[in-house]
């Protein structure tokens, strides 16, 4: 989003969850899809209990119960409330609060957050200058020389920023960085971030530069799968929820949200959905090694059952979902699962 056309002031955020984008999803620039958002009323305390206190929210709970979704449902809802033109009919060409989200990955460091610096393509751009600049100059031509001779005469421009970097950057308005999966990562990584999460300020050795707490701190979400064990100093450096899994009540609402009438002319086939898939998480959630399904699987399972067209079919894979293998599938991902559910229809 261009700064230029975002607000200036400080701007009292609140979330309410009431904001809900259209039944098909809507996309921004990116091509990053929002679909709508049902959170508790604990949840959405918490979220403005975190942007009153300008501390990171770390979200745990089981997998597929919408922790990764919510930092983008705020950044839907901001856009809403605060940046959307209300004349703007065209969903596709909304512009977007900055959102900026860090996928962290086994091998991922710190640093890499924050910033990463190719010493390798300077010492290759000094290299190539030096061995013939005359030779270089009649192989790649005046302007391509000329843009060698640029970059090599300023160290920040083999630097890159990471989506923390971008989020402690001077923003019109407070952005939003998800950092999702943290547990994914090497023991050391939270204990790294320790310093940026707290002041969030961070230094570039390799080009001097220094970059303080911005005006505008950015809205921190954090979400963990509980893989491993968060040491305790950067636990107190944040707010923390644990993430239920929803009722039937809520997961109702989220149907109604997302399938609007789809769902409603077929209210048996989603009755019966419900009731296969709250009977499967009851039979596994105590079996230990297994994973019942979360919210995630169930819109799987119920897209592909609404999809089908013939509504007494879809009802009697429902019926044997037991010998419905890539149906099952949609719901239980390993054989373990799959396997020991059989086993228990069978009985």
């Amino acid at each position: 989003m261009s700064k230029e056309q975002a607000p200036t002031q400080k701007l009292l955020l609140q979330y309410t969850g009431e904001s809900q984008p259209p039944q098909e999803g809507v996309k921004h620039l990116n091509q990053r899809v929002y679909y709508p958002y049902i959170p508790s009323e604990d949840l959405k305390e918490a979220v403005n209990l975190a942007i009153a206190l300008e501390r990171p929210l770390l979200l745990e709970g089981e997998p597929g119960c919408g922790k990764t979704r919510l930092a983008g449902a705020v950044v839907y809802e901001f856009t809403q409330k605060y940046l959307q033109d209300h004349n703007n009919e065209n969903a596709e060409q909304l512009q977007l609060w900055d959102y900026y989200i860090w996928n962290i990955k086994s091998i991922t460091r710190a640093r890499d957050g924050l910033y990463t610096y190719d010493a390798v393509a300077r010492l290759r751009d000094a290299q190539l200058m030096g061995t013939d600049p005359q030779r270089l100059q009649e192989f790649l031509g005046d302007k391509e020389t000329q843009k060698l001779k640029t970059r090599l005469q300023d160290k920040k421009n083999y630097r890159e920023f990471g989506a923390l970097g971008n989020a402690l950057q001077e923003h019109p308005h407070r952005p939003i960085l998800l950092i999702d999966e943290i547990d994914k990562a090497d023991g050391d990584f939270a204990n790294d971030l320790l310093l940026e999460l707290e002041e969030l300020r961070f230094e570039v050795p390799e080009t001097g530069e220094s970059y303080p707490t911005p005006e505008h701190k950015p809205i921190i979400f954090i979400t963990s799968n509980r893989e491993k064990p968060l040491p305790e100093p950067f636990l107190r450096r944040c707010l923390y929820f644990f993430v239920d899994f929803p009722d039937e009540n809520r997961l109702r609402k989220i149907i109604e949200e997302r399938f609007g009438k789809q769902q409603k002319d077929r209210k048996k086939l989603v009755e019966q959905a419900i009731k296969r898939f709250y009977e499967i998480r009851e039979l596994l959630k105590n079996v230990p090694g297994t994973r019942p399904p979360g919210t995630s699987e169930f819109i799987e399972f119920l897209t592909a059952l609404l999809n089908k067209e013939d509504v007494k079919k879809a009802l009697e894979d429902l019926e044997n979902l037991s010998n419905q293998i890539p149906l099952l599938g949609t719901l239980l991902k390993t054989k373990q699962d799959q396997d020991f559910y059989q086993r228990r229809e069978s009985v």
